[in-house]
């Protein structure tokens, strides 16, 4: 069994239990927490109640409550991570591992239908999507870095885009936050 859960980037003072309704307690217990520079923060909260809790207007809302953009990576075993970003109105999404998201997304498709329908075709038509996506999910990337402070170019971002996780999809995340700009804090 992988890692599980959506890791929560944000800047605040205030713990994010204290910020965010659904987080603590046993149905979204936080397992985790990594400190950044300048007051960032990456929480991993575990979800045993509905693990869609933390999109839309739960993210919104955040971003209102911390002043500062916002991310949510969510990862399933280890394996698939949905990555979204909101810094004001700028609401971003992307995957990282793009042949396992492809995959993952055409299963999606294909139970969807009914468990029926050309699983192949849908993995390709899903690979060809993210592949055309990345430039734009990269620079949506670097106005949420320049929303948060930093100056970052996005040709690390793309190219963290184009790979295969090794072995574990959130490394690719936290290597994403380094390309964002935030540096963790040595010893936290």
């Amino acid at each position: 069994m992988g890692f599980n859960g959506d890791i929560v980037v944000l800047r605040a003072d205030t713990p994010l239990a204290d910020l965010a309704p659904y987080v603590g307690g046993e149905g979204h217990p936080v397992y985790a927490e990594w400190a950044y520079r300048d007051g960032w923060r990456a929480v991993h909260v575990r979800h045993f109640e509905d693990p869609y809790a933390f999109q839309g207007p739960w993210l919104t809302d955040l971003a209102a409550r911390t002043g500062s953009p916002v991310l949510v990576c969510g990862v399933f075993e280890s394996d698939v991570a949905h990555v979204q970003g909101l810094s004001g109105t700028d609401f971003w999404e992307g995957w990282l591992d793009p042949g396992t998201a492809a995959s993952r997304l055409a299963r999606n498709r294909w139970h969807r239908g009914g468990d029926r329908g050309d699983l192949a075709r849908f993995r390709g038509e899903a690979a060809a999507w993210l592949e055309e996506d990345r430039p734009r999910v990269a620079e949506a990337a670097v106005r949420w870095a320049a929303a948060a402070g930093y100056e970052v170019r996005p040709e690390p971002i793309l190219e963290l885009l184009s790979l295969r996780r090794d072995p574990f999809v959130e490394q690719l995340f936290f290597t994403l936050l380094n390309h964002l700009g935030l540096a963790e804090v040595p010893g936290e």
